[in-house]
């Protein structure tokens, strides 16, 4: 019998493991500094102890999707305004993938629009690397040697 190449075996464990994580559904922070005032600050620290994540895939949810969105917008001058945005995300602004990226609109406008793919990601002030990612990372180097 012919033994199979690694790389098929590498190929059905990463497969498998994108498979049980895509099941799952997200939970993400949902909020907005215009409507919901001190429980989503503009430039304090948001606090994850009176902020409770929303299931993306639930009616709860303003916005469903598979991953988190945090928006911030700071508009120039002297009347200028902030404006922080928590919320699910079923698609990236201009295609983009995971992380942070910021620009300037027409009219002067600095927006930083943070992705994220781990449940409650949208409410840390930095994100961070994924545990999934982290996970299939660890078993490829596991498993590596001994396919």
């Amino acid at each position: 019998m012919m033994a199979r190449p690694r790389w098929q075996y590498l190929l059905f464990i990463l497969g498998f493991i994108v498979y049980i994580h895509k099941g799952e559904a997200i939970q993400c922070y949902q909020c907005d500094s215009n409507e919901d005032g001190k429980q989503c600050p503009q430039e304090e620290t948001f606090d994850t102890k009176i902020n409770a994540v929303v299931d993306c895939n639930s009616f709860e949810a303003h916005t469903p999707g598979k991953f988190c969105v945090k928006i911030y917008q700071e508009s120039p001058g002297w009347n200028g305004w902030i404006k922080v945005t928590r919320r699910c995300a079923s698609q990236t602004d201009e295609g983009v993938a995971w992380g942070c990226r910021w620009q300037w609109d027409d009219v002067g406008v600095f927006k930083n629009t943070c992705y994220c793919e781990s449940d409650g990601c949208n409410g840390a002030s930095s994100m961070s690397i994924s545990l999934v990612f982290a996970t299939v990372l660890g078993l490829v180097s596991v498993f590596w040697k001994y396919l």
